[in-house]
């Protein structure tokens, strides 16, 4: 995989550039972002996958007028013949499946992991497309394989298809047109109107996407988060010895709505206690994620794979930290400031490699935080 000239996906833009100018502000078409590209994945693949009942896998066509969309897992009898009315294959978390997948995420470091979603790959045939949409996310779209023209709109107000069974722009209009080749990427903010077609019968688009969980999302879970921290006598209840005689019975009296009041106004929160939940949401695993355990091992047996083999984060592992606390797979990671610098390689790389030469107290101090991770197929040592 070798990229251009100025050694970095987003082509003759800076990484500085790109993020002042570009991100979240308007689209951006980079020509040969990698040269000479063939894409590890092809669509054998990517049928394979969608087979699977982890995978979020769909299927969609344009018959008679009408997109139709049809969810995974998916038998191999699924796929329609080539000939047939063009359709589309998506297969999202792909990253969890082709360790190449992950590499070539890797080229989007510039942007932080915790917006980083996945890396989602679609095939389709000639013609084949998800029909005129918009996200609500940035995403960059790299074509891997094949040709697909992308129809680029600036309209501010979209009118959707209440017919159809997906997001469906039916005013849609186009400002700009490109052609993509392999090796060619699309920047696209959120909510900008595109219409991507394939050109050929072998078309496959590499979509990297980023989370962006919404205001009612991240105040929804706040909520449920903090009811499991609530420093408060479970036990007290609600006391009126004063309670004076009212004409209507049905009336909320003053004094309860006061006392009430004050009650909700003692809900506190520190900062230590949000960041605890920021870096729980951020790392949450998607729901379809099922981690394998590995056969148990011993405190002393995993020391000496320790101090011998690469550790890595599993595929499907979410890790961040917020300074000297870190987060994996929506848990708190308790870990000595000694260690810190390790689990912030760990996290920033995927991987760690421990010196032989690592003392054995520190080595014994690293075994007990990690082993836990280990038994949960959290990470495991690369064979």
């Amino acid at each position: 995989m070798r990229l251009n000239r100025k050694n970095h996906i987003l082509g003759k833009t800076s990484v500085d550039t790109f993020l002042k100018k570009y991100w979240q502000k308007k689209p951006l078409l980079i020509r040969n972002a990698i040269e000479n590209f063939q894409s590890p994945i092809t669509e054998k693949d990517l049928f394979y996958i969608a087979q699977d009942e982890e995978a979020i896998s769909r299927l969609i066509e344009y018959k008679q007028g009408l997109w139709q969309v049809k969810y995974g897992p998916f038998e191999k009898s699924d796929f329609p013949k080539k000939k047939n009315a063009p359709w589309t294959v998506l297969v999202q978390n792909i990253n969890h499946h082709f360790s190449f997948a992950n590499s070539f995420l890797n080229l989007f470091k510039f942007i932080p992991y915790a917006r980083l979603d996945d890396l989602m790959v679609s095939y389709a045939t000639k013609n084949g497309s998800v029909g005129p949409h918009f996200d609500s996310y940035d995403v960059f779209l790299f074509q891997a394989s094949g040709e697909r023209e992308w129809k680029i709109s600036d309209q501010k107000e979209f009118s959707l298809d209440k017919k159809s069974a997906i997001k469906i722009i039916t005013n849609f209009r186009s400002k700009n047109s490109w052609v993509l080749k392999p090796g060619d990427m699309l920047y696209l903010p959120p909510n900008i109107g595109h219409w991507g077609i394939s050109q050929s019968d072998d078309c496959l688009t590499y979509s990297i996407g980023f989370r962006a969980p919404s205001t009612f999302e991240i105040q929804s879970k706040f909520l449920d988060f903090i009811q499991d921290s609530l420093n408060t006598n479970k036990n007290y209840l609600y006391k009126d010895p004063n309670l004076n005689l009212q004409k209507d019975p049905a009336e909320i009296n003053t004094n309860m709505i006061k006392k009430i009041q004050q009650t909700v106004n003692q809900l506190r929160w520190s900062k230590n206690l949000i960041n605890t939940f920021i870096g729980q949401l951020l790392t949450e695993p998607v729901e379809t994620a099922i981690f394998q355990r590995p056969k148990p091992i011993s405190l002393e047996i995993f020391k000496k794979n320790l101090s011998k083999k690469i550790l890595e984060l599993n595929p499907k592992t979410r890790m961040l930290f917020i300074k000297n606390n870190f987060y994996i797979n929506g848990e708190l990671i308790e870990v000595d400031k000694k260690y810190a610098a390790y689990l912030r390689q760990l996290a920033n790389n995927k991987k760690i490699a421990f010196k032989p030469s690592l003392d054995k107290k520190d080595l014994n101090a690293l075994g007990i935080t990690l082993l836990p991770l280990y038994l949960s197929g959290f990470i495991d040592f690369i064979q």
